[in-house]
């Protein structure tokens, strides 16, 4: 997982989230941003519900900056 925040840092650690990127036009509520460099491990007993999901193409997307960040 990664953190998703609703303040823009404005720096490359930080990827928005558009409109078009969530499955079923169903956003979060606020404007958010992925934090690429904030993952986190959590165990699935703690997940209470589903907000929403990202595309394919865009978890992509997200996959490949972090692995940028990597190198």
């Amino acid at each position: 997982m990664v953190q998703i925040t609703s303040k823009d840092k404005k720096d490359a650690l930080s990827l928005p989230v558009k409109a078009t990127d969530y499955t079923d036009n169903k956003e979060l509520p606020l404007k958010s941003f992925i934090r690429l460099h904030k993952i986190f491990l959590l165990n699935e007993s703690f997940v209470i519900s589903k907000a929403t999901s990202i595309k394919l193409d865009f978890l992509e997307k997200v996959t490949n900056k972090i692995i940028e960040l990597i190198k």
